[in-house]
């Protein structure tokens, strides 16, 4: 049986999400948590921070080209986007309390 199309792609997002972790489990598990406390797509499946780690590794890959919250913010919608589907996803709106928080920490990240 054949593979879909996605399936190599999400693999590949996985092992860097993995990379990402074990080189900074901390910053990991931060952004892990900030995506469970605003649950931007406003759904209950993920029932510990763990569920965003997909997802984290996508982000955090990106994070480094964001320029200020709003890239952020695009940033999200278009990891979860990817992830999931673009009706599922909703709207770009939705991600803009996790946007603000993730680049308050991701600007500490910076600090330290």
């Amino acid at each position: 049986m054949e593979k879909p199309d996605w399936f190599n792609w999400a693999n590949d997002e996985r092992k860097t999400g993995d990379w990402i972790r074990a080189n900074n489990p901390k910053w990991f598990a931060e952004v892990c948590q900030i995506l469970f406390e605003y649950d931007p797509m406003m759904i209950s499946l993920v029932s510990e921070p763990e569920g965003y780690a997909p997802e984290v590794g996508s982000i955090l890959r990106s994070l480094p080209q964001c320029l200020n919250v709003d890239d952020v913010q695009q940033l999200l919608f278009n990891v979860f986007t990817q992830w999931f589907t673009p009706e599922f996803a909703g709207s770009r709106s939705q991600y803009a309390e996790a946007a603000a928080a993730i680049w308050e920490n991701w600007k500490q990240q910076q600090l330290d």
